[in-house]
């Protein structure tokens, strides 16, 4: 056939774009947390997503300090979307946490944070009834930073710090 080519180049260059993701943390006080209690606080990371939505399906932690295998009973992951603070927060899941420290955790979750939007990550921890007294439990985001799986390879930038305070275990 005659094939007359009037192709030109007026489609756009498509650039293909991650989310960006920012990890800060957010101040827990230092605290003593007594035996038999639940959803102590140890660690609060705020998750700022630009860009694109972000699906979030796994969080790791390490849960140091000097307490023993039989101190700790569990540890759960909490999401709240407007303040680091439990009330209003939606339950993510929870691991068992009966390892001496320093121990690390990985829990499998499903959080989608759209973009221009942020959350805050809550972690907390249950005291068994006979935790050793003045034993220690702290997540330290200088060294040891909370860190999270996606669906996809999302840019992210990790500001995390140690502004997570000791909790000292109280009999």
């Amino acid at each position: 056939p005659n094939v007359t080519n009037g192709q030109t180049n007026v489609a756009g260059l498509q650039s293909i774009q991650a989310p960006d993701i920012i990890l800060t943390s957010s101040p827990v006080a230092a605290a003593a947390i007594f035996q038999n209690t639940t959803n102590n606080i140890v660690y609060i990371v705020k998750m700022a997503v630009s860009t694109a939505n972000v699906s979030v399906n796994n969080i790791q932690f390490t849960l140091s300090g000097n307490h023993d295998a039989n101190d700790l009973t569990t540890a759960n992951v909490y999401f709240n979307a407007s303040a680091p603070v439990l009330a209003g927060a939606s339950y993510q899941g929870n691991t068992a946490a009966t390892f001496a420290a320093p121990h690390s955790y990985s829990l499998n979750i499903n959080r989608t944070l759209s973009a221009a939007t942020s959350g805050y990550f809550i972690i907390t921890v249950n005291v068994s009834s006979t935790a050793t007294d003045n034993k220690t439990v702290r997540i330290t985001g200088n060294t040891t930073p909370v860190t999270f799986s996606y669906t996809t390879a999302p840019n992210v930038t990790n500001g995390q710090t140690n502004v997570a305070g000791l909790q000292s275990l109280q009999a």
